[in-house]
C-alpha cells in the first residue's frame, strides 16, 4: 500500500484533489482521509475531518491536509516541514505540496524558492506545484463541465465571456481565474464565491476524462500534477 501526504492550500484544492484523487486511483482502492489546519504561524492546530478503516482492497492510503488558516500567506510549505518527521515515522512514501500562485506576482521567483528549506530525504520525497495562476484555471480549461452547469453555457459563449478559445489556449494567462469562473458562471444567474458546495458542484460537473487527456495538454502545472501522480501508478 502507497502512502501519499497532500498538502493544499484550502477547501477549494482539497474538494478537488479529492475527487481527482478517486478518478485517477479508483473508488475501490483509495482509501482518503483530511485533516485541516487552523490558526496561524507558530500556533497551529490539526483536527481530522474525515478518517476511513482501511479495508483488505485499499492499494492507496491519501491523506490530504487543508492547510487553511494562516491567513493570506500560503503555510503549504511550512507545515510540510513541521508534518514532515511525523510523516517519516508514518512511513509515507511520498508527499505533494498544491498551492497558488496568486496574489503573488513574480511566478518564476516563487518557483526558485519554494524548494528552500524542504527536507531532502530520498526515503520520502517531496513534489511542490504551483497552480497557476490558481487552481480555478484548471476549472475554467475544462470546456465539458461548464452545460452541466447549465445549459446556456456553450463553448462559443464561454470562449466569447473568456477572450479566447479555452480548447486551444491555456488558462493559466488569466490573473485571478476564480473571478473569470464567477464571472461566466453569473452570466446564467450561478455563483462562484469559493463556498464548499459551490465547490462540489463545479467539481462533480468536471469531466475527468478530458482533463486527463486533452486539457493537461494546454496547461502546463495541470500537466505537472496528473505527470506526478502518474508516477505514482504501477
Amino acid at each position: 500500500m502507497k502512502k501519499v501526504a497532500v498538502f493544499v492550500e484550502g477547501q477549494t484544492e482539497q474538494v478537488f484533489t479529492e475527487e481527482l484523487f478517486k478518478h485517477m486511483f479508483g473508488h475501490a482502492m483509495i482509501n482518503i482521509e483530511t485533516l485541516q489546519f487552523s490558526g496561524g504561524t507558530g500556533i497551529r492546530q490539526i483536527r481530522t475531518i474525515r478518517s476511513l478503516e482501511i479495508s483488505s482492497s485499499t492499494k492507496y492510503f491519501i491523506r490530504i491536509y487543508d492547510c487553511h488558516g494562516g491567513g493570506n500567506n500560503s503555510t503549504v510549505k511550512s507545515d510540510i516541514i513541521e508534518q514532515f518527521p511525523y510523516l517519516v515515522k508514518e512511513s509515507f512514501s511520498y508527499i505533494i505540496g498544491i498551492r497558488d500562485v496568486y496574489p503573488l506576482p513574480d511566478l518564476e521567483l516563487l518557483r526558485n524558492i519554494m524548494h528552500i528549506g524542504l527536507p531532502n530525504d530520498i526515503k520520502l520525497p517531496i513534489k511542490m506545484v504551483l497552480a497557476v495562476r490558481e487552481v480555478e484555471s484548471w476549472f475554467l480549461a475544462e470546456e465539458n463541465h461548464y452545460l452541466l452547469i447549465d445549459a446556456l453555457l456553450t463553448t462559443s459563449f464561454v470562449n466569447k465571456m473568456i477572450g479566447f478559445d479555452i480548447t486551444t489556449n491555456s488558462t493559466e494567462t488569466i490573473d485571478q481565474p476564480s473571478i473569470t469562473l464567477k464571472k461566466v458562471y453569473q452570466t446564467v444567474g450561478k455563483d462562484y464565491n469559493k463556498k464548499k458546495w459551490e465547490t462540489q458542484r463545479t467539481v462533480h460537473c468536471i469531466d475527468y476524462d478530458n482533463l486527463y487527456l486533452a486539457v493537461r495538454n494546454r496547461n502546463n502545472s495541470l500537466n505537472e500534477l496528473l505527470t506526478c501522480l502518474d508516477g505514482l501508478i504501477p
